[in-house]
């Protein structure tokens, strides 16, 4: 039996290891909070192996990953602005425009476009992003709560999944997944990146009422506007934080600098669709009508159905492991954020709040579908510094961490850099948006299932004559390691190819012609055409590799049958 003596000693050399060993982690955190770039490049390391090892493992057709919608307008729009023509637009310009040098260089399809852009994506985008949120995480609680802010941000994407019910893991884990982390060609995941860059410099120009920096700020997130135009629904972020600051100056140049964004974009729409669509919507459609095009409804962006809110909310309820955590957390985390920076609670909450309002409500977005996720993506990072502030509840902890590691100062935006950033998002933009020619004849993309394909004169159809039939065969260069099928379209009797509208100085071109069938191999015959038919092939792929499903991405020029 141990004595008291005995027992006592063995008591205090336990509480020396614990104090030893609380000690030895401290100077470790201290040791890396010093060196906030050389933590952040390990983070960046480790997204960059998490992101190759989700990449490897999901399933995938090459580079192409599940995508959601819009990729093939957004890839053509590129292209076609490279080829100096005015597409119709129906997306913004910011990144199409950023793209196009990449598309010129591999070629109009989106399926060749994809390497590069998931290296641009994940190399550049993310860690882009990861800065930004250590950034704002810094200003709140100092650098270690940045550190395990930054980290939570690599990790919980992946760390979540086992947190859905086994039915939903291919809506989160294929569908949803894949673009939150950079490896599809949407708008979402660059517009996430640039409001969280755009809410760094706004935060840290509050704080020195630096003019340049909140300038910076506007730059960034007017290309984010660019981007998408409906990241407009960040704004109310820095407004509300002026407000709260008690310091409205820096809105002045915040607000000067988004303008030649909105400008570029009203230019966009003028040129590219004949009206500004929040003006003239019913112009524009009744002009598509004339083609059988469908136009986006704009007003559905301001159709606000609660019910669909509430139905979002039942089912997170229904697929996730606990709805109360993810409704809690960021109305717990806005209580403990606002006791260390209200400038930046009051940013948050009313940049989550406008998206979740504007996104949630619309019938275009539900749970069951994924489709809630991918819009609700710009705001990811509000609603994650948010979640992560509930760590902040914890009485005296955020002003401990502030105290013993505070936010070191960051550099400020200088003239050189300024310039820089306005050339590059405000001045070159517009120029190329007003100096870009009209859309040439015969017309190098044309709408295939009311989606902008681009025409590919590298892929080249021969038709021979075997009696009344025809035999097709065609030629295009390769995609890569992406696995791809074919669509053969006639003319019908009528012998129309495609019907075109004028609008400005774009033109829409939809293709009238009847689709023949679907093939893996680059041949078709066909039975017995009227005289004088037109064909073309399209190039289709998905992710899953499913010929009855995925849109067109490239498809050739009209070919005689005789």
């Amino acid at each position: 039996m141990q004595t008291p003596e005995a027992a006592a000693q063995a008591s205090a050399g336990g509480s020396s290891r614990l104090l030893h060993g609380l000690a030895s982690a401290e100077r470790i955190l201290t040791r890396v909070a010093e060196r906030p770039l050389l933590a952040l490049a390990g983070l960046a390391a480790a997204q960059w192996l998490l992101i190759l090892a989700f990449a490897l493992t999901v399933r995938h057709n090459g580079w192409i990953y599940y995508q959601g919608g819009d990729q093939i307008w957004l890839s053509s729009t590129s292209w076609l602005l490279g080829e100096n023509q005015i597409p119709p637009a129906y997306v913004g310009y910011g990144w199409p425009l950023a793209l196009a040098p990449l598309l010129q260089a591999v070629g109009p399809d989106y399926v060749s476009a994809m390497p590069p852009v998931i290296l641009v994506d994940v190399l550049v985008l993310g860690p882009l992003a990861l800065w930004a949120v250590h950034g704002l995480a810094e200003r709140i609680a100092g650098r270690v709560f940045a550190l395990v802010a930054a980290s939570a941000w690599v990790v919980l994407p992946y760390a979540v999944i086992p947190l859905w019910r086994q039915d939903y893991h291919e809506r989160y884990v294929e569908q949803f997944l894949p673009g939150a982390v950079g490896l599809t060609g949407m708008a979402d995941f660059p517009s996430m990146v640039l409001l969280a860059v755009g809410a760094l410099l706004f935060v840290r120009a509050l704080d020195r009422q630096a003019w340049a920096g909140a300038a910076a700020a506007g730059l960034v997130v007017g290309f984010a506007i660019a981007v998408k135009p409906s990241n407009a629904l960040f704004l109310g972020g820095p407004a509300l934080a002026a407000l709260v600051a008690r310091n409205l100056r820096p809105l002045v140049p915040f607000g000067l600098a988004l303008l030649p964004a909105v400008l570029t974009l009203a230019v966009w729409k003028q040129r590219g669709l004949g009206a500004i669509p929040v003006f003239d919507a019913a112009e524009a459609r009744t002009a598509a009508a004339a083609v059988g095009a469908a136009v986006p409804d704009v007003g559905r962006y301001f159709d606000l159905d609660w019910s669909n809110l509430h139905d979002n909310m039942s089912n997170i309820r229904e697929y996730f492991w606990s709805a109360r955590l993810v409704q809690w957390a960021p109305l717990a985390g806005l209580v403990g954020l606002a006791r260390r920076s209200p400038t930046v609670a009051a940013l948050a909450a009313a940049w989550f709040a406008a998206f979740l309002v504007a996104k949630g409500t619309t019938p275009l977005s539900t749970v069951s579908s994924g489709s809630f996720f991918r819009l609700l993506m710009p705001a990811f990072p509000a609603y994650f510094l948010l979640a992560a502030s509930t760590l902040l509840l914890v009485p005296r902890l955020g002003e401990a961490l502030a105290r013993r590691w505070p936010p070191g100062e960051p550099r400020e935006v200088g003239q050189r850099t300024l310039v820089g950033l306005g050339a590059a998002l405000a001045v070159v933009p517009l120029a190329v948006i007003l100096l870009v020619g009209p859309m040439s004849t015969p017309p190098r993309t044309i709408l295939v299932n009311n989606i902008l394909t681009p025409v590919d004169e590298r892929l080249a159809i021969d038709v021979r004559a075997e009696g009344p039939a025809r035999e097709l065969t065609w030629t295009h260069p390769a995609l890569g390691s992406s696995a791809v099928f074919y669509r053969v379209y006639r003319t019908d009797q009528s012998g129309e190819d495609v019907a075109c509208v004028d609008r400005g100085a774009a033109r829409e071109c939809l293709l009238k012609m009847v689709l023949l069938g679907t093939t893996r191999e680059p041949r078709w015959r066909d039975g017995s055409p009227p005289p004088g038919s037109l064909y073309r092939v399209g190039v289709a792929a998905n992710a899953q590799n499913d010929e009855n499903a995925g849109d067109v991405v490239s498809i050739s020029r009209p070919t005689r049958s005789d």
